[in-house]
């Protein structure tokens, strides 16, 4: 299976995956740093995707603070979202690199994943639903 970097909904399949693994791994063994990850690298796909199908040139970056700052030049109701993003981003830094402090990291998980959903479904207001092209090559 091939994607493309400029398709909005291969980055919304991939993030819908990563969304899945977190709930998944949180269900089953609870806070880890991973689900953390998971959320983080789940929301900066939809960010993406979101913003690449306005035109947005791909750039790779895991801030999710910029994400939404680029988002927010489409549509100003992204502000509502600037807290979570910055949150949600500095424990994903936390934890990606040795080095961080981790006292914090997943302490408020459950109120962050709480505002993925309502971002992820904010992001899906602005998409027709449709069944996802990547299905049938799985």
């Amino acid at each position: 299976m091939k994607t493309e970097e400029d398709n909005p909904q291969h980055w919304f399949f991939l993030a819908e995956e990563r969304l899945r693994s977190a709930d998944v791994l949180y269900a089953g063994a609870g806070m880890t740093y991973a689900v953390t990850e998971l959320l983080q690298e789940a929301l900066e796909r939809y960010l993406k995707g979101f913003l690449i199908s306005k035109g947005w040139v791909l750039q790779r970056v895991h801030d999710l603070a910029f994400l939404n700052d680029e988002a927010k030049k489409f549509d100003r109701r992204f502000e509502k979202f600037n807290d979570f993003c910055e949150r949600l981003t500095e424990q994903f830094w936390a934890q990606h690199y040795p080095g961080g402090d981790l006292s914090t990291v997943g302490s408020d998980y459950e109120a962050l994943r709480r505002q993925a959903g309502e971002l992820v479904a904010f992001i899906q207001s602005f998409f027709p639903p449709q069944s996802h092209p990547l299905t049938s090559d799985l």
